[in-house]
């Protein structure tokens, strides 16, 4: 039997902006050895051993069924529970306690606690209000724009919020949720481009200086790939979109001569990046020669300092704070009580220790811009991220027998409510896999009708048998391949969901190879278990793993299909 439902996230990931450089982990299923992943793969080789493989398989194709397409929203359904996805880093006992959303970077472990040391130490003191009651602080760990999808959809409302700058604030605000300024910088930051030092040498060269402007300007003339981390949950993202269309047009950034340089210039964005921890993944090995960071995180990571140069941009990450909602006299009492601890020299000086409240020649854009400007520049993203290439995308589930019940219900929803955020230029597809492999519906374009077909094709997913994960991996690559020579000009990539370790067929080496060979990214989520060898897969050609589990895999397929098609 597969593991029980673990309840560990990946995604703060999610989005999170902490810079979390992991190595290629251990296979245990196969026991890969590091010069597996290092043998060269001939052409000749990975098509004859695919369709060696592919033809001893039993593959079945699944008559087409239209089902019920849905356009609604469900966001504040689909939000996990937070206690679960988003625990408390500090938890306060106090008489009145006072809950703050946090981003990681402040929140976090080690060079990125500030904020948790300095609410322990508050709570320590047991400082009293004026009527005796003891005061606390809890932080919740919890990136920018989860935290606004939270409070504005009145699933969670805590006291105060924290996010990196003031673009989540106005954002938040715009849609309905009551934020009032209680500190402009509660720490300071800054968002920057860490730029390979020999590429800034030719920027230098060509245009005089290094800046944001003329970096734009060679990712716009394909002299530079850079990353940058998805805009609805990443701040520095957000800030760099944003900042990106002021400066094709500074008087209006949504007009069309701003519309078009940007299609212009994601055309030459090789991906944006789910997390940051894919975006420097993709860094080291070379794919990029820049990605969007902030200040703290590079001076806090030996490997950027090292061999990347640090631009700055944009709007300030001041980590402004909010209260939310209408406060008791209590509460703004102990909030005003924890600012004013927070703020005092030796604390902010050990914020300094971390990597805060440098001082940076820079000056800061201080334009204003509104939360419908911000919105506006979100939808645009999600309209033109593309730049009209289309992606060929495979949907690949295990429906093995441990995915009875619920889980097999949970992943049904999943993808039914994902798919929304599919763009209808992409090709899918999607087929499910136990013991055998079943095509559940051919990859074409996704119009009106391939998403009725997709519907249904879901809604007649069913559960049983062992977990063939290799062989089905290895059929959704040919399907990705054959459709590519009808679309050469697309993008490809395969989404693997399973909650187990492949007990049958294929083995992981074998495939490993081929995906390399084929240099699909394959972007895998753990369902209800972690497993290392997904985590493997989706490290080859630089995707993104996801640990996701009954409460939050909704949510989490989401985002993710919203960043990526």
């Amino acid at each position: 039997m597969k593991g029980k439902i673990s309840l560990i996230i990946a995604v703060s990931a999610i989005i999170a902006t902490t810079i979390l450089i992991g190595s290629v982990l251990k296979n245990p299923e196969n026991k890969k050895s590091e010069s597996d992943t290092q043998i060269p793969v001939s052409q000749e080789s990975a098509e004859d051993t695919m369709n060696s493989i592919i033809k001893k398989l039993k593959v079945n194709e699944m008559s087409k069924v239209k089902g019920t397409v849905d356009y609604s929203d469900n966001l504040s359904a689909n939000l996990p529970n937070i206690e679960t996805k988003y625990p408390l880093t500090v938890k306060g006992d106090g008489d009145v306690d006072i809950e703050i959303f946090s981003t990681s970077e402040k929140a976090g472990k080690n060079n990125n606690g500030w904020l948790n040391e300095t609410a322990e130490d508050f709570n320590k003191n047991r400082y009293k209000l004026s009527d005796g009651s003891v005061v606390s602080v809890s932080i919740r760990s919890i990136p920018s724009g989860a935290s606004s999808d939270y409070i504005t959809n009145n699933v969670y409302i805590p006291q105060a919020y924290t996010p990196s700058n003031t673009l989540f604030g106005e954002l938040a605000v715009a849609k309905g949720a009551k934020l009032t300024l209680e500190e402009e910088q509660l720490v300071g930051n800054t968002a920057g481009i860490a730029l390979a030092k020999t590429v800034k040498n030719s920027i230098d060269s060509k245009y005089g200086q290094t800046n944001f402007q003329t970096v734009v300007d060679s990712v716009l003339n394909g002299e530079l790939q850079l990353g940058y981390t998805y805009p609805y949950t990443s701040a520095t993202g957000l800030n760099f979109l944003v900042n990106a269309l002021s400066y094709f047009d500074s008087a209006d950034m949504m007009s069309s001569s701003s519309v078009e340089k940007f299609r212009k210039l994601q055309e030459n964005i090789p991906f944006v990046c789910y997390t940051t921890d894919q975006m420097v993944n993709a860094m080291q090995s070379g794919t990029l020669q820049a990605g969007v960071v902030e200040y703290q995180a590079y001076i806090n990571n030996a490997s950027l300092k090292s061999s990347y140069e640090f631009i700055p941009f944009g709007y300030k990450h001041s980590n402004p704070l909010y209260s939310v909602g209408e406060l008791s006299k209590q509460q703004k009492e102990a909030l005003d009580m924890f600012l004013d601890f927070a703020m005092n020299d030796d604390n902010q000086k050990h914020a300094q220790e971390y990597g805060f409240n440098n001082d940076i020649n820079f000056a800061y854009n201080t334009e204003t811009i509104s939360g419908n400007d911000i919105i506006s520049a979100q939808t645009l993203w999600k309209q033109e991220k593309n730049s009209g290439t289309p992606t060929i995308a495979l949907f690949i589930a295990d429906v093995s027998g441990s995915m009875n019940g619920d889980p097999i219900m949970r992943l049904k929803t999943s993808l039914l409510e994902a798919s929304k955020n599919i763009n209808s230029d992409n090709y899918i597809g999607l087929i499910s896999y136990s013991d055998n492999i079943m095509i559940n519906l051919p990859i074409a374009q996704f119009d009106l009708e391939q998403r009725s077909y997709f519907a249904g094709a879901v809604e007649h997913l069913n559960s049983g048998g062992n977990t063939a994960t290799y062989d089905a991996l290895l059929q959704g690559v040919k399907m990705i391949n054959d459709m590519k020579e009808q679309v050469p000009e697309a993008n490809t990539m395969i989404f693997l969901l399973s909650d187990g370790l492949c007990n049958r067929g294929t083995e992981y080496e074998t495939a490993q190879k081929i995906v390399k060979y084929y240099g699909i990214p394959i972007y895998t989520i753990g369902y209800n278990e972690q497993i290392d060898s997904l985590k493997d897969l989706s490290s080859i050609n630089e995707a993104v793993y996801i640990d996701a589990d009954n409460d939050d895999v909704v949510y989490e397929l989401s985002a993710l299909f919203n960043a990526q098609m």
